[in-house]
Formats: C-alpha cells, sequence, structure tokens
C-alpha cells in the first residue's frame, strides 16, 4: 500500500502535483479544501479565519476518514502529513512567495502586488489556526521525507520523483 501525503504553501503546486502522482500510480486523489466553502479561492484566508476550531476539527476528521479507508492513495492537503500516521512519504512543496504570488496573478487574473497580498494572508491565517488549534509548527519541516522546489522543478518532474520515491518506500 502507497499513502503520499503533499503538503506545502498557498500555490506551492499541491494538487497540480498531487493529481499527476495519482494519475501516474494509479491510485485515489484525496483533496479536501476550505475553497467549498467560500465563492472564490480569494476569500479563504477571511473563512480560516472565522471558522470555529470545532469545524475545522470536524473538516480535518474527514480527511482522515477518507485517508483511512481509500487503501492506497495521495493526499493534497495542508495538515495530511502530520495526520495520516501510516503515510508511505510524506512531502513538502515548496517555492518563494515571488513565485506563488507569480501563479495567483495568472491564475485568478490579478495584479501581482494583490496576489502576494493575499497568499501571505492566507499562508498567515493556516499557521496561526494550525498552530493555535492542533500545536503544529507549519514551518517546521522535520517530519517530511523530502521537499521539493517548485521554482525549479516542474510539475511533471516533480510527480515523477514523487513516484519513485513512493515504490521505493513501499510498505
Amino acid at each position: 500500500m502507497i499513502k503520499v501525503c503533499i503538503s506545502g504553501f498557498t500555490s506551492s503546486g499541491k494538487t497540480t502535483v498531487a493529481e499527476l502522482v495519482s494519475e501516474k500510480l494509479g491510485i485515489a486523489h484525496i483533496h479536501k479544501s476550505y475553497k467549498e466553502y467560500v465563492k472564490s479561492e480569494l476569500e479563504v484566508a477571511k473563512f480560516t479565519d472565522n471558522a470555529s476550531d470545532e469545524f475545522v476539527k470536524a473538516f480535518d476528521d474527514e480527511i482522515r476518514k477518507q485517508a483511512a479507508s481509500a487503501g492506497s492513495c495521495v493526499l493534497s492537503t495542508w495538515l495530511a502529513p502530520w495526520f495520516v500516521e501510516d503515510a508511505t512519504l510524506r512531502i513538502w512543496l515548496h517555492a518563494d512567495i515571488k513565485t506563488r504570488s507569480s501563479r495567483w496573478a495568472k491564475a485568478y487574473n490579478i495584479g501581482i502586488s494583490d496576489a502576494k497580498n493575499l497568499v501571505s494572508e492566507k499562508d498567515q491565517s493556516e499557521i496561526r489556526s494550525i498552530k493555535r488549534i492542533y500545536g503544529i509548527d507549519l514551518n517546521d519541516r522535520s517530519i517530511f521525507d523530502m521537499v521539493i522546489n517548485t521554482e525549479k522543478i516542474g510539475p511533471q518532474e516533480c510527480a515523477e520523483i514523487i513516484c519513485l520515491a513512493a515504490k521505493a518506500s513501499e510498505r
């Protein structure tokens, strides 16, 4: 069984890379996001700041349940690396704020300055919420098996690297 957990800050490439890994390995992709609860991705930080601890815990419990019942899967959520105890591989995708802001500006057709503010706001909101509720420091990469810089390595190549590592680590 293979369980790959992919995390990273806003617009680091989590979903894109996870979809490719899922496809290449022929396993399920589990992705749950607060985007489901807002009209626009641009409102997620505000939603995160205002979500009750009970809502957040129930949301995260649903991800845990999906991971437990899925068998082999790829998870692309902020907290899966901490929550999936039987993970085969824990991956952090890194990209600097300039790169991630540029991705948002393009995706949402907004100015780079606005994108940078929104990406920073979303990251900080998640960092605060996760630290407050779970005591997890998202800046601590010690639990990760691999950190991949998505500024330098494209999605296809990231997926190939992750697939190779997952197969080599399979339990």
